[in-house]
């Protein structure tokens, strides 16, 4: 559920003329420069780098700094000198934005406060959340988000399940800190479940666990984080539905539910611990869906198992698999995301391809449902990362601009219209 990247900032400074010419038109502007709300007047806001800020729906943060006396900031939108965008990450409906300077904005599904705020049950344009240090990862669950800051984690959202790992199950729609947790490179999140890789291969999970989403027998809800045994030392981690998952060593290694195969090894038991996938061997990254896992192997292939009657492991056979399968016709991809029952992949050229389940648009390209990779996502230029949530996925281009599709009923796709109609065609978030 999540991509990256870090491309030029684009210079988002088209509404710059209209909004001073707004400005020039009030008798009284307050100053630019503040230390309090109340210095900037009516409706304005004094942001921490101590420059006024006025509402304005045209920026992806929903603010514009307003007054004249500074030319680096004056009838800039807040957010626009991060320099790029460098992460989008999604959760099952909702989704979220890192730029380079830490800063963090997220849209979508809030009504477990996964967006980080209280005053709103869905926000169809992103909003900054407040209250972080600057963030270096970022990932989302089905109603909660987690964050990585200076080698800690931070979770908000809902917590019936333990996924927040503070030792409680109480929702909350405020960051806070993962306890006993350091040195923290990455998190990925599943449904109900959160896990961390620290920077020498150590994996922790906690949350929901009764499909052994923590990678160990015992409790159906764990609260705190655990360690993940019996694995190698992680390169890389990833979460999705009830499955975690880890690259090492040249090996892959899964855990969680298996009901419909979609651990890969042969069978629909249990799986109490990590097991190591050999038909996924030598992969470079995984994408774990609702009830399927699909490796991208270093040949540029990609190979799915799981649940198939959606075709999301685009075998053109719509046949559950218990052990991964090669997508037909694909090669030459460089990344892959998973939604709930569809499978996008992006190539070298910054094509994207979409399969599986399609009748929320969640293809990019008409909304019927695919055995295997047809059609390729219709993108202004070249995309280059991708996100995926539960039937809406996005993509990054070359210009520095995300474009989203499929699922628009909670808000997910970001461009402010926040309708069930969804988009069998990208829509343009937002140019960061």
């Amino acid at each position: 559920m999540r991509a990256r990247t870090a491309t030029s900032l684009a210079a988002a400074l088209a509404a710059a003329a209209a909004a001073a010419t707004l400005l020039a038109g009030c008798l009284d502007v307050p100053p630019f420069s503040c230390d309090t709300d109340e210095q900037c007047g009516t409706g304005g806001r004094c942001e921490d780098d101590h420059a006024c800020s006025f509402a304005d729906p045209g920026c992806h943060a929903g603010r514009r700094y307003g007054g004249e006396d500074d030319p680096m900031r004056a009838n800039v939108c807040v957010g626009d000198l991060s320099g790029a965008i460098a992460q989008v990450a999604a959760g099952s409906d909702h989704a979220c934005a890192r730029g380079d300077d830490g800063r963090l904005w997220c849209w979508g599904d809030n009504q477990e406060g996964g967006l980080g705020r209280i005053d709103v049950t869905a926000a169809g344009t992103p909003a900054p959340v407040a209250g972080l240090p600057a963030v270096t990862d970022v990932d989302g669950g089905e109603y909660h988000t987690c964050a990585v800051a200076g080698g800690r984690v931070w979770c908000w959202g809902f917590g019936g399940d333990g996924e927040l790992g503070d030792g409680t199950t109480n929702s909350r729609a405020t960051p806070g800190q993962v306890p006993d947790l350091d040195g923290i490179v990455e998190v990925a999140l599943g449904e109900q479940h959160s896990c961390a890789r620290d920077g020498a291969g150590a994996v922790w999970c906690w949350g929901r666990n009764a499909d052994r989403e923590t990678g160990k027998a015992g409790m159906p809800t764990v609260t705190e984080p655990v360690q993940v045994d019996g694995i190698p030392a992680a390169d890389a981690l990833f979460a999705g539905g009830q499955v975690g998952c880890v690259l090492g060593g040249g090996e892959t290694w899964c855990w969680g539910k298996n009901t419909h195969g979609q651990i890969g090894v042969g069978n629909t038991q249990p799986v109490n611990m990590p097991v190591r996938v050999d038909g996924l061997a030598g992969a470079t990254q995984l994408a774990i869906g609702g009830e399927h896992v699909c490796g991208l192997m270093a040949d540029g292939t990609v190979r799915c198992t799981g649940q198939n009657d959606a075709g999301q492991l685009g075998d053109d056979s719509g046949t559950q698999q218990t052990s991964p399968v090669a997508v037909a016709g694909l090669d030459g991809v460089v990344e892959l995301v998973a939604l709930d029952w569809s499978t996008c992949a992006r190539d070298a050229e910054g094509t994207v391809t979409c399969w599986g389940e399609g009748g929320d648009g969640q293809l990019g390209s008409g909304d019927d449902d695919r055995l295997k990779p047809e059609d390729p996502v219709t993108l202004p230029r070249p995309a280059v990362s991708l996100a995926a949530g539960e039937n809406h996925a996005c993509a990054q281009t070359d210009d520095g601009c995300v474009w989203c599709w499929g699922s628009d009923a909670k808000g997910q796709l970001g461009d402010g219209r926040g309708d069930d109609s969804g988009a069998v065609q990208p829509t343009l978030l937002s140019c960061f």
